[in-house]
């Protein structure tokens, strides 16, 4: 028997098909970019994709696989994706009325939006599910109301868990509790009513039957899912960097720091649900392969008025082995491109340049190593003194595993063995939860 495990991300999807006889072992893996982003000329503070492309990649992924040619050996199907974006639906016919995805990177929701919302919501920030529906609801006072012709709401991965199910079983739209938590659900209850609020379910919920025989799981998240391909040991952390970062630790469920508001502030980590009798203790960072490659597109874009005509994947490389060479790094660099959840002032900068800094700033192999370094220093400091109950180090995701300057700081930076596994990921980690289903 085979299980199917299908990852959305936000920049590329990937297929994994496990089988049960063989010790898990995975007999098909694909990954495809989707390139599903819309360019924003208008609202360049919106963040949003194209669901139907993303359905596209899928429905590719899903012939390439032979699944769709020989279902009778598929056991379940589960499907897992990118957290905190917000899609809209209409249950009659969700192929045709149907948003864009408004991603997790989105800043469409103003602090005076958000300040707005009341004590009840202050944990909200901007690209989290509740935000984005709330903001949507406001915009609609005084106008014809555009949510009417939806009735249902999730995240990408709850959409195309839908669109693959041939017979649901309810007539209301369902959410796991990993996934209602990245949109604001609080011990997983909803701080306001909405119709369009889904309900929380466990993970292992069944949502509906492909062919009508083989169970679709409710959508979990990419990170609980990175965490369970890995099977970490006991206080053995799990680093994830793909287009954002992740630092995460599996916890017991009644141990204590469980609150995520100090004040009217968020704090840098957060306890999130993860499965059975567990949660993760998470630094979840919004600054990880996405400000390297914004580095990379930066200096492609200046090369390429110089008259320099390499390529985008030849200076990838290029840079990454002059950072392996680099013997420093840049001690007043910030690199919090996109900001982050809990200190949305952060931002991007070197401060303090003299001209006996300059030397430093010339090589652009030591400016990538600094980068790099902080994409791991910033992901411990945000886990602060829970970081030191770590005693070993997963690696994984593919900015990390393409990256020999990300791995050498982290191996720098901990004390403890450090493994890096490069066949653990968020879509073999849900194939893998429905074989044992």
């Amino acid at each position: 028997m085979y299980s199917l495990g299908i990852d959305i991300g936000t920049t590329s999807c990937k297929l994994c098909v496990v089988s049960s006889n063989e010790q898990n072992r995975t007999i098909f893996s694909e990954q495809l970019t989707h390139h599903a982003h819309i360019l924003q000329n208008e609202f360049p503070s919106y963040d949003e994709q194209s669901s139907m492309k993303i359905l596209e990649i899928v429905q590719t992924l899903l012939k390439k696989s032979g699944s769709l040619k020989d279902d009778s050996s598929i056991k379940s199907i589960q499907i897992c994706g990118q957290m905190h974006g917000f899609i809209l639906w209409s249950s009659k016919s969700p192929r045709t009325i149907v948003s864009s995805l408004v991603t997790w990177q989105d800043q469409r929701c103003s602090n005076e939006f958000l300040s707005s919302l009341g004590s009840s919501l202050t944990h909200l920030r901007t690209g989290y599910g509740l935000a984005t529906l709330l903001w949507l609801i406001e915009q609609q006072k005084g106008k014809d109301d555009d949510l009417l012709k939806y009735d249902r709401a999730g995240t990408i991965a709850d959409y195309v868990a839908t669109i693959l199910c041939d017979d649901e079983i309810t007539n209301k739209s369902q959410i796991s509790t990993q996934m209602a938590t990245s949109w604001g659900a609080v011990d997983n209850k909803w701080p306001v009513e909405h119709r369009l609020l889904p309900e929380i379910v466990e993970p292992g919920t069944t949502i509906g039957y492909y062919k009508k025989t083989i169970p679709i799981y409710v959508a979990l998240g990419d990170l609980q899912c990175s965490v369970f391909s890995c099977q970490p040991a006991r206080n053995e952390g799990i680093i994830n960097i793909s287009t954002s970062a992740q630092l995460a630790l599996v916890i017991d469920k009644l141990s204590s720091n469980s609150s995520q508001i100090q004040g009217d502030n968020l704090l840098s980590s957060m306890r999130v649900p993860y499965f059975q009798s567990k949660d993760l203790l998470v630094a979840a960072s919004l600054n990880g392969g996405n400000i390297l490659s914004a580095f990379v597109h930066l200096v492609h874009s200046w090369t390429s008025s110089l008259n320099n005509d390499q390529s985008f994947d030849m200076l990838w490389s290029r840079l990454i082995q002059l950072g392996l060479q680099s013997t420093t790094t840049i001690d007043n660099i910030s690199a919090a491109l996109f900001g982050e959840r809990h200190d949305q002032s952060m931002s991007a900068s070197i401060t303090n340049i003299r001209s006996i800094h300059m030397s430093q700033l010339n090589d652009i192999g030591c400016v990538f190593r600094s980068i790099c370094h902080w994409i791991i220093k910033n992901l411990f400091e945000m886990l602060e003194k829970d970081s030191s109950t770590i005693k070993g180090i997963i690696g994984t995701g593919s900015a990390l595993m393409r990256n020999g300057v990300l791995q050498r700081e982290l191996r720098e930076r901990v004390q403890c063995e450090v493994k890096f596994n490069e066949h653990s990921d968020a879509a073999y980690g849900s194939a893998l939860f429905a074989l044992i289903q």
